[in-house]
């Protein structure tokens, strides 16, 4: 195994860049008490975005797969703070921009679709690293998503105000044993969805440095505070 097939991506390079700036920024804001303005919210989305390169790659095979789990997650979300299933009962706020407000369903951030792609579809890919058998690989997927989720709970619905849970539960950040199950549910839906649409080839450190970098980027926030 050469240097060459362990290097990463100019894309996740500039991903993990991403993730630095964001976090500068956020500890810069907390001690002067200065509002990044629109700086704050286009970062966020340039993160995603060249995170999802990153992961993915630039073929049609990752926009394929791209594609189909951002309308997965928009189908689940939608479904989710309409009934509460699979998740458990939850409403999203406007703190997460650019929302739009849908009657019936409250508030929605559009980035929420991209971030879902980027986690859930970043960990099948760590998975099929690991796993090569297509079935254990979905499952790992799966799992390794929901417990991304555990971490990030605390700091989207405390540090960011992103959403709230209506009924709180027993897991970080109050969320419900559901959520867990839902995450994971979800997620391994995404693995079967790239199984069908061509795992897209890439270098095999790069989906899980987006991974690192975005878990990175929510401890770090949560520090920050």
């Amino acid at each position: 195994m050469g240097s060459d097939h362990l290097a990463l991506s100019r894309w996740t390079w500039g991903y993990l860049g991403l993730v630095a700036f964001s976090l500068l920024g956020s500890l810069f804001s907390h001690l002067t008490h200065l509002d990044p303005g629109v700086i704050a919210p286009v970062t966020a989305i340039l993160t995603l975005l060249v995170g999802l390169v990153a992961a993915f790659g630039t073929d049609r095979t990752a926009f394929r797969g791209v594609l189909a789990i951002v309308l997965l997650g928009t189908v689940v979300e939608l479904v989710g703070v309409r009934t509460g299933f699979p998740f458990g009962t939850y409403a999203y706020t406007s703190r997460w921009w650019p929302v739009i407000y849908l009657p019936g369903f409250g508030w929605f951030p559009l980035l929420v679709p991209l971030a879902w792609a980027l986690i859930a579809g970043a960990s099948s890919l760590v998975a099929a690293r690991l796993v090569s058998s297509p079935a254990p690989r979905v499952l790992l997927g799966g799992l390794l998503a929901a417990v991304l989720d555990l971490v990030m709970e605390p700091v989207m619905t405390g540090t960011l105000g992103y959403w709230v849970w209506q009924g709180k539960g027993p897991l970080p950040g109050g969320a419900p044993v559901a959520n867990f199950f839902g995450w994971f549910g979800t997620s391994v839906l995404a693995g079967l969805v790239l199984t069908a649409t061509g795992q897209p080839s890439r270098r095999p450190n790069d989906p899980l440095a987006v991974l690192l970098g975005h878990l990175g980027l929510v401890v770090g926030l949560g520090l920050i505070g």
